[in-house]
């Protein structure tokens, strides 16, 4: 079937989904069904939804079970070869579903589509897009890939809002993760994706990813900040598991990166064991070696870390400071 799944999670965005399902509707390629999984709202969604006059619109409503689970459930619910997510509370832009399933049909290798979005009220493009240098075309995940940089070419698959793939692919990795999940579980997913697959990377900007309105991100970075921790550092056995040889040194890199980072987090905010957790977990974090010592030091000293962060910030106070007084 040559057709369309999109897959809409909702969860108390009544009044947002209206804007959602419209920019569905004005789009040019019309060839698609609607699944909206309801999970387990208490505001007006689903009514608002089940007004749709549009017969293409289906709703699935279920208890609350988060948004990996959600959109497992509108997969297995899809009827057509090609699946696209769109948040309840985000928006497509002209051109989105044609020039996504274009890609992909002119692409056979490629088993994902992704395009550039645009970030926040302001409608900025995603920053990450200059700094990866992104050209229209298949893409594959390089062995010995810096994996900071790793970390930002996953960052431009995050919204799933500005993907289309094959259902297939889905189907074999199993969908998003769900398991007690509410933020990073997409990333789970691309992850494993991205070490296997070849993608169609279109930095054109064709998403809107309205974080003003999210109750996770802000401006694009999670605001969860007493749990930090992506599910494909608690959970990295299957990641593991299903990644080629040629990439497992670049994965066991790229985890202790992200680990790293997450451990630095959970430090400032308190959560020391879960820092020291990370710390035992992924021994590579030793060679980032400056950052590593930080991080030993401020889980050695956990209280001096309150004064560590006001004198970081009354010294880039002071910078700017002097910045406007020269």
């Amino acid at each position: 079937m040559t057709g369309v799944s999109i897959i809409i999670p909702l969860y108390n965005k009544a009044g947002f989904v209206g804007r959602a399902l419209k920019s569905v509707f004005s789009q040019s390629f019309q060839d698609y069904e609607v699944i909206v999984v309801d999970d387990g709202s208490t505001d007006s969604g689903a009514e608002i939804v089940r007004s749709c006059k549009d017969k293409r619109v289906r709703l699935i409503q279920q208890a609350n079970a988060g948004p990996g689970a959600a959109r497992n459930r509108g997969i297995r619910a899809s009827r057509y070869n090609y699946v696209t997510f769109l948040d309840a509370d985000d928006e497509w832009l002209h051109g989105f579903l044609q020039t996504s399933i274009d890609n992909l049909r002119a692409s056979p290798d490629c088993v994902v589509s992704v395009t550039g979005h645009c970030i926040g009220e302001e409608k900025c493009p995603w920053p990450g897009l200059a700094k990866l240098q992104i050209a229209r075309g298949p893409w594959r995940l390089e062995p010995h890939m810096d994996p900071r940089l790793m970390g930002a070419a996953l960052a431009f698959m995050h919204s799933a809002g500005a993907l289309m793939c094959r259902r297939e692919v889905l189907m074999r990795f199993g969908g998003f993760y769900e398991k007690a999940c509410v933020y990073g579980e997409d990333l789970y997913l691309w992850l494993q994706v991205m070490l296997n697959c070849r993608i169609f990377r279109d930095p054109a900007p064709l998403f809107w990813q309205h974080t003003e309105s999210s109750e996770l991100t802000n401006a694009g970075r999670a605001v969860q900040r007493k749990q930090p921790v992506m599910p494909f550092l608690t959970f990295p056995d299957v990641i593991r598991r299903t990644c080629p040889q040629t990439h497992r040194k670049l994965l066991e890199r790229y985890l202790a990166y992200e680990a790293l980072c997450s451990a630095h987090e959970c430090s400032t905010e308190g959560n020391v064991s879960v820092a020291r957790g990370l710390l035992m977990n992924y021994p590579w974090m030793k060679s980032h070696r400056w950052q590593y010592t930080k991080l030993r030091y401020k889980l050695a000293f956990p209280k001096t870390v309150p004064f560590l962060r006001k004198s970081k910030r009354a010294l880039r106070l002071d910078r700017v400071a002097s910045i406007f007084a020269s």
